[in-house]
């Protein structure tokens, strides 16, 4: 019921309104704040002066911690049992994909939190089985990059396999590329580029450039 009121008082009521009728449900929503057109049946919702819900995305979470001048722009998918905590000023743009399965499939607490003006922008997949940091002035590029956080080892014969699960951490100052795929358990240090296509298997702690298998005349 809870939930139900939510998405309610946000889609049929004016805003000034939807933040009044929100404040009464219990969650956290400052006069400044706004929540355009979308689906936001959280369970808690804090949002600081100047945060921002645009149109069209379905945002579907236990808890939405939002601080000032945070933004998530249009037709954004997030769903699924964890937390999104934006930093100052961090934004998800447009048409991104953000999930996490229900228990029994996950376990234990999934957070997606990005830092001051993070950066993820259009049309990236971000699985958070476990759980995504996205460090402060970190800026995920171009179109279609995936984050991994679970994979499978599949046995030598039969059904048998293993989960692999890995929390993915991208420190500070960090731009990837477009078109990357993070693989489950990496950490990127501070201070790195990463140039598009590439495929992040395992942990980069040198600060530098990081590029994909050169391109071959065969």
């Amino acid at each position: 019921m809870h939930k139900f009121l939510t998405v309610v008082s946000i889609l049929f009521f004016p805003n000034l309104i939807t933040r009044v009728l929100l404040n009464m449900l219990g969650h956290k929503i400052h006069a400044k704040s706004y929540i355009g057109f979308s689906l936001v049946p959280s369970r808690k919702i804090y949002m600081d002066a100047g945060a921002r819900i645009g149109h069209f995305n379905v945002v579907q979470v236990d808890k939405i911690l939002m601080r000032k001048e945070s933004f998530i722009k249009t037709r954004n998918r997030i769903r699924g049992a964890m937390n999104l905590i934006m930093g100052v000023e961090s934004v998800i743009a447009n048409s991104n994909s953000i999930f996490r399965a229900l228990s029994p499939i996950t376990y234990g607490n999934g957070t997606l939190k990005l830092g001051r003006l993070a950066l993820i922008v259009t049309k990236h997949n971000l699985d958070c089985t476990r759980s995504i940091t996205i460090g402060d002035y970190t800026t995920i590029g171009g179109i279609r990059s995936q984050f991994w956080t679970h994979g499978y080892f599949h046995g030598p014969k039969g059904k048998e396999r293993i989960r692999i699960d890995g929390e993915i951490i991208v420190r500070n100052n960090v731009y990837v590329g477009t078109g990357c795929i993070f693989n489950p358990g990496v950490e990127i240090a501070e201070n790195i580029n990463i140039g598009g296509g590439a495929c992040i298997s395992k942990s980069l702690q040198r600060p530098g450039m990081y590029v994909a298998q050169p391109l071959r005349y065969i």
